[in-house]
């Protein structure tokens, strides 16, 4: 993992799996995405939700992820005794991605044993992921569940990233205080095989914004970063987000959503979008890429992939909103990666 530069946290749906596909190889080679499984219509059907994920993961084969499974339910019985998180791992394997299964304080035998198998197979070790509400918790207890959990997986420091996962963030400056108070207090952070903070600042929606114009939404998860790098700490985790998204998955009825963008730039996110009942229906992408690349923080075509075709909109057709995500999401990727590259910061 010495090579991995940014920790992007995407939900397994098609526009993040797509985004994947459209990212620059400069970007593919510094990033170490966190896959999280989401379920489907049917939580229960947990193999269909992981045949659906690996399936549009399998046009990456060869890119090192980390796969999560916590979303679905551990105890229904997938294949062969396996349960989602041994039945990813090894679908995954079976695709050509060396996948690194993600494991927390309170996870189950089955789940355990899962990643105890995948790393006497693969050689892939763990990858530990603490919530907020552990980071939260008294750091003896932290210290106590974090030993007894590498006792159960059979794994020394070494073989195990560790990802402080800070979840929604309304206060940079609480949360930085937090996470280094936790780097502070953990056993021998300098042994583990990466150290990690991950947070989200991206709203669950765009309702604050008013069709056609540019709203300005601060990376707040960036700045958080900052904010511990800025300050000494035992070890400078590596730098992890949400991309686009709200942390938190969306429940309730999901409405349809007008044509829109969400482009990172360097301090906050550009959100534009139109209107859901405009007669020019998806059309209006057109107007609202147009209004990117007049921008003057647009990155540029050469950016990447994504960064082109905003750049050059009325090529192809206007897509949909798994379109629209995809695009966001690529370009946040290939930015982020470029200024931690160039400027050190994301």
């Amino acid at each position: 993992m010495a090579d991995a530069l940014y920790v992007p946290v995407l939900k397994g749906k098609p526009a993040e799996l797509t985004a994947l596909t459209l990212i620059q190889p400069a970007t593919r080679s510094r990033v170490l995405p966190l896959v999280e499984f989401v379920p489907g219509p049917d939580p229960e059907d947990v193999k269909r939700t992981v045949d659906r994920t690996i399936k549009g993961l399998k046009k990456i084969s060869g890119f090192r992820l980390m796969l999560d499974t916590g979303l679905l339910d551990p105890s229904v019985d997938v294949a062969a005794g396996r349960n989602a998180l041994g039945y990813a791992v090894e679908s995954a394997r079976g695709v050509g991605i060396p996948a690194v299964p993600v494991v927390r304080l309170g996870d189950d035998e089955r789940s355990i044993r899962a990643a105890r198998d995948s790393d006497a197979t693969s050689g892939t070790g763990v990858a530990v992921r603490l919530s907020f509400e552990d980071l939260d918790d008294d750091p003896d207890v932290i210290a106590t569940s974090i030993t007894g959990l590498l006792d159960r997986l059979g794994l020394d420091r070494p073989d195990a990233d560790i990802v402080l996962d800070v979840g929604a963030v309304d206060s940079e400056r609480a949360a930085a205080r937090l996470v280094r108070d936790v780097i502070g207090e953990l056993d021998a952070v300098d042994k583990w095989r990466t150290l990690i903070v991950t947070a989200g600042a991206f709203p669950a929606d765009l309702s604050a914004v008013s069709p056609w114009e540019v709203g300005a939404l601060p990376r707040r998860d960036a700045l958080l970063w900052d904010h511990i790098r800025r300050r000494r700490t035992t070890r400078l985790p590596l730098f992890g987000d949400y991309a686009v998204a709200h942390p938190l998955l969306s429940t309730g009825t999901q409405f349809r959503a007008a044509p829109q963008l969400r482009y990172t730039v360097s301090d906050r996110w550009l959100a534009i979008k139109g209107k859901v009942n405009d007669p020019r229906g998806h059309d209006q992408f057109y107007e609202i890429c147009e209004m990117v690349t007049g921008h003057p923080e647009f990155a540029g075509a050469a950016l990447g992939t994504a960064d082109t075709r905003i750049a050059t909109p009325r090529a192809r057709d206007p897509g949909n909103a798994t379109t629209w995500r995809a695009l966001g999401t690529a370009h946040h990727l290939d930015l982020v990666v470029q200024r931690l590259t160039n400027l050190g910061e994301p």
